[in-house]
Parts: C-alpha cells; structure tokens; sequence
C-alpha cells in the first residue's frame, strides 16, 4: 500500500537529504525505462512516495524533481536568511552607535571570528531537548548579527576600494 499523497505542509517537513529516487514497487529488476519513485522520509514508512512511470526516461525524471525541489528549497532558505542579515543590518545602522562600528579593522575581525568559533564549538555541544530549540535560535540570531555586521564592512570596503576590493 502506498502513503497517502502528501500536502504541500507536510513536504516542507521532510528532510531535503532523505529525498531519494528508487525503483517504483513494479520495477523490481531496476530497468531504466520502467517505472522509478521520488521518496522521501524514513525508508520504512515514507512521507513522500510518487512514481514517474508515464515518461520516455522515468529515472532521469525522477532525478530532475529531486534535484530541482532540493535548488529551490536551498533557493528559499538561503533568501530567508539573507532577508534576515540585511533586515538586522538596517536595525544596527539605526542605532546611534557611530560610524566608526561599520569601520574594518583587525581587532574587528580578530574578535568576530572568535565569536564565530564559539558558537561553532557551541551548536555541537549536547544540549538537553528542552532547550534544543531555544539554543538553535540563539545562535541563529548571533550568527545573523555577525553576518550583518560582515556585510556592512562589505560594503565599507566596496564604497572605498569598489567591487574588486583592490
């Protein structure tokens, strides 16, 4: 028996690395032409389970969907992100701080990369599962602080010296 065609919900809570393309359940001597599955999920019970069996090559089709599911899903998280870095750049540069906070120099960037490495060495520290999510949002937002302050002395450099940072 076949899952149940899941909804859009459901597919965007599917790991993207569990999106796999098999033999379809009538294609048990693997034969290229004959029917191939898009799944994904555990392989005991899938969250996701479609044949491509109607098409001239079903594998290479089937390929084709997960590769193009797993760019556009990659394509929206990393603009989510970016939206986030640029969205806490502009609170930064409201702040009455000074010009000099978007100003490169060594010290900066030496301490930035400390940061960096701390939280690092903290996202693979166990953490109990109470506070697993409440440590991922920590350190997503720290690293997105420290990503928009990376981006101004991006754009620092690109003001002073232009696109080639030379």
């Amino acid at each position: 028996m076949q899952p149940p065609i899941p909804t859009p919900d459901q597919i965007g809570t599917v790991d993207l690395a569990s999106w796999a393309v098999v033999p379809g359940q009538s294609n048990l001597d693997k034969d290229e032409h004959g029917a191939w599955a898009v799944t994904a999920g555990d392989e005991e019970q899938y969250a996701l389970y479609f044949e491509v069996a109607d098409a001239a090559h079903p594998r290479q089709v089937a390929e084709f969907i997960v590769e193009a599911v797993r760019a556009h899903a990659t394509r929206l998280r990393l603009s989510a992100a970016f939206d986030d870095i640029l969205s806490k750049r502009e609170r930064l540069r409201s702040r009455p701080a000074g010009a000099d906070l978007y100003e490169l120099d060594r010290s900066r960037v030496v301490a930035l990369m400390a940061q960096l490495g701390k939280l690092a060495a903290e996202a693979y520290e166990p953490a109990a599962a109470s506070e697993q999510d409440a440590q991922t949002q920590r350190i997503y937002d720290e690293v997105t602080h420290l990503a928009a302050l990376a981006v101004s002395w991006l754009e620092a450099i690109h003001a002073r010296h232009g696109a080639d940072g030379a």
